[in-house]
C-alpha cells in the first residue's frame, strides 16, 4: 500500500469511529471501538512505512523480513509477503525504533477490541466511551509528534472537536500551548502573565500558539487557534487578555472601591494600562509625568495632557489664566 493509501484508510476508521461514538445509539459503541482501533493501527503502520528504507517494499510494516545482499555488498532487509505487522510486531519495532506511544492504553483499546470480536464483552456502553476518549489522547500525540501534522486538518473539523471535548484532551493541548508561549520573551513578568489568558478572537478558545516564538518585539506575534484555526495577531488579542487577567483586581476595586489596576492608555486607546507596570502592555507607551509639579500627587494616563500637572491644579492653572 502507498502511503496515501495507509493515511487515508487511517483517517475514514477514526472519522468513522468518531460519528459512532457521538450516536446515541448505545450499540454503535462497538463499531466505535472497531473503528477507531483499526485507524490507530493504521497510523503506526503509516509511521513505520516513513521509516522504511527506499526500495526495501516497505519492510517495516511486513510481518516477514528477508535479508538481502544489496549491490555494494551491504546487507539490506527486504520486506516480503502481503501480512503486516501486528500489535506486538509494532510495539517491538517502535521500542528499538525510539517511537513514543503510549502502549498501556493501546493495548487495553485493543482487549476491548478482541472481546468484542468474540462476542464475550462485558464493559458497559459508558465504559467503552471512557475507553475510547482515552483512545483519542494517543491519537492526537501520535498525529502531532510522530507524524508531524497538525490532527485539526489531518481528521477534520468535526473529529477534531470531539477530541477538544474531552477532557484529558483539552488539558494536554492547553498544557502544550502555554508551554509555547513560554517560549516568548515577552519583556516583562506582568506580560507573560497575561499571555495566559490570551483567546481566539473567533471562537473564544484558550487554545492559542504563537505562530513564531522568536520574534523581535511582541507586536510582531502572531496566533493559531488550534480549535477553529483562526490566525489572531497581537493586536487582536491583548486587550481582553489583560481584562481577563486583572478581572479579579478590577471587579474588587468597582465593588469594594481602590485603585483600578488597568485603565485606557493616552497613546493607543486601548484598556491595556498596567498602573502597576507604568506601562501600557498593547503599545507599551510610558508616562511622561508621573507625579504633579505642585503637590506630587501621582499621575496616570489621563493626567498626560495637563502638562505635568493632577487634574485639580491643571483646572486652577487654566482658571487663572
Amino acid at each position: 500500500m502507498d502511503m496515501d493509501t495507509i493515511l487515508k484508510n487511517a483517517v475514514v476508521s477514526i472519522q468513522l469511529g468518531v460519528e459512532d461514538y457521538l450516536s446515541a445509539d448505545e450499540r454503535r459503541s462497538l463499531s466505535a471501538v472497531r473503528n477507531l482501533t483499526a485507524g490507530l493501527l493504521l497510523l503506526f503502520k503509516e509511521k513505520l512505512r516513513r521509516l522504511s528504507p527506499a526500495e526495501s517494499n516497505e519492510a517495516l510494516i511486513k510481518k516477514v523480513l528477508r535479508p538481502m545482499i544489496g549491490d555494494d555488498g551491504s546487507l539490506r532487509m527486504q520486506g516480503q509477503g502481503k501480512k503486516t505487522v501486528d500489535v506486538q510486531d509494532i510495539r517491538e519495532r517502535f521500542t528499538s525504533l525510539g517511537v513514543a506511544v503510549d502502549f498501556t492504553r493501546v493495548e487495553r483499546i485493543i482487549d476491548l477490541r478482541n472481546e468484542i470480536e468474540h462476542y464475550r464483552t462485558g464493559v458497559s456502553a459508558n465504559g467503552m466511551r471512557e475507553l475510547l476518549a482515552k483512545s483519542f489522547v494517543v491519537i492526537r500525540d501520535f498525529i502531532a509528534t510522530e507524524l508531524d501534522d497538525v490532527p485539526r486538518d489531518l481528521l477534520g473539523e468535526q473529529v477534531w472537536s470531539t477530541l477538544l471535548e474531552e477532557t484529558e484532551v483539552y488539558d494536554r493541548e492547553k498544557a502544550e500551548c502555554l508551554a509555547s508561549m513560554d517560549k516568548v520573551a515577552w519583556q516583562s513578568d506582568c506580560l507573560a502573565q497575561v499571555a495566559q489568558h490570551i483567546r481566539c478572537k473567533e471562537c473564544d478558545s484558550e487554545l492559542m500558539r504563537p505562530v513564531d516564538t522568536e520574534v523581535r518585539r511582541v507586536d510582531d506575534l502572531s496566533f493559531r487557534c488550534m480549535s477553529c484555526g483562526q490566525l489572531s495577531t497581537f493586536d487582536d488579542v491583548i486587550e481582553d487578555a489583560v481584562s481577563d487577567c486583572f478581572f479579579v483586581e478590577s471587579y474588587v476595586a468597582m465593588t469594594d472601591g481602590g485603585d483600578v489596576p488597568v485603565t485606557i492608555c493616552h497613546e493607543c486607546g486601548k484598556d491595556t494600562f498596567v498602573f502597576a507596570e507604568g506601562t501600557c502592555l498593547a503599545c507599551h507607551g510610558t508616562l511622561d509625568y508621573t507625579e504633579c509639579a505642585v503637590c506630587g500627587e501621582g499621575l496616570g494616563p489621563d493626567d498626560q495632557d495637563n502638562n505635568g500637572l493632577c487634574s485639580y491644579h491643571a483646572w486652577q492653572a487654566q482658571k487663572d489664566d
